[in-house]
């Protein structure tokens, strides 16, 4: 473990006020923007997405503005409730999904609904998502996980040991398979050197990542995300387009070939793929760098609770700051 908290050591300098409140704003907007952005798009390729929008998305769709937030910004959102508790509890975060669900669950995915349906029958903790991840034959590692995390990169990012183990706690809720549990980490440690503007490199990552058990499936896939060809990456590869893995390098490569917010996601989304998660992880990632001032006030005014969700990222800094 101690090469991953080497690496996440910079990430903890304190930053001025300003700055770091644009940035946590930054992180949560982004994700919802990158969400709304891609959320009509979801499942298309990137052939297909040209050939409905020659040129690729550029706004948010007409049905979007102002919808209920999906599951990837509704489960981030209850998250970072459940990490401004005094210690973070995976029932008590479960029984919020749960609660969630039951108030409409807008996009909730397959794999996750199998999770809240037992645990409404009774299971507690991690022992829905254990079972239903063994009854995949251990196979079940989709994205549901590391589409929500970025709540614990802004909430850890002074404490690098608090980070690895919330971003994995708050992981098995739901999708127990380590690939799941690791690309969280992943993409919460790259979070916190976004959020506080410092230089790594993707090997190092993964260096860390290794030493510390990542499955080298985990480490493998954060080097390749190093790549400036994001077609390299296949997101709309249509068998897996919803694997955890790729959404993680989705993020990784918006945050180190990032020319600017809008640019940058809408490259992600216009990749195809899950492209609600997918511009979710990298709008999180491209707004913890450049902050809430670099997304463009056309997209921030299509968010249902763009107020709900800056107060949230202020308590969020604050809690990071004591």
């Amino acid at each position: 473990m101690e090469p991953l908290l080497r690496f996440l050591e910079p990430a903890t300098e304190p930053l001025d006020g300003g700055t770091a409140r644009d940035r946590y704003r930054g992180a949560l907007l982004g994700l919802g923007v990158g969400n709304v952005l891609g959320g009509p798009l979801e499942g298309y390729s990137a052939a297909q997405i040209e050939r409905a929008i020659p040129g690729g998305v550029r706004d948010v769709h007409p049905r979007e503005v102002g919808a209920p937030w999906d599951d990837d910004v509704a489960q981030a959102i209850e998250l970072a409730e459940a990490l401004l508790e005094p210690e973070f509890d995976p029932d008590a975060y479960l029984q919020r999904l749960v609660r969630w669900l039951e108030e409409g669950g807008r996009g909730i995915g397959r794999q996750t609904f199998q999770v809240l349906s037992r645990a409404r029958a009774g299971a507690r903790g991690t022992e829905a998502a254990r079972t239903v991840w063994e009854e995949s034959g251990r196979q079940a590692a989709g994205n549901g996980a590391v589409m929500r995390c970025a709540p614990v990169g802004l909430r850890w990012r002074r404490d690098p040991v608090r980070l690895v183990e919330d971003a994995g706690h708050q992981a098995r809720v739901t999708h127990y398979d380590p690939r799941c549990v690791w690309t969280a980490v992943s993409t919460c440690a790259a979070l916190a050197h976004a959020l506080a503007g410092t230089h790594w490199t993707l090997h190092e990552l993964a260096d860390g990542l290794s030493q510390a058990g990542a499955p080298d499936e985990v480490g493998t896939a954060v080097r390749l995300a190093a790549t400036g060809d994001l077609a390299e990456l296949r997101l709309d590869e249509p068998y897996s387009m919803g694997y955890t893995i790729r959404t993680m390098t989705a993020g990784l490569w918006a945050f180190l070939n990032a020319r600017s917010y809008e640019q940058t996601v809408l490259a992600v989304i216009n990749a195809g793929g899950d492209t609600d998660t997918n511009g979710a992880v990298a709008g999180a990632m491209l707004g913890a760098r450049y902050g809430a001032s670099a997304i463009p006030e056309r997209w921030l005014g299509a968010l249902p609770d763009r107020a709900g969700m800056e107060r949230l990222a202020d308590r969020l800094l604050e809690a990071a700051s004591v």
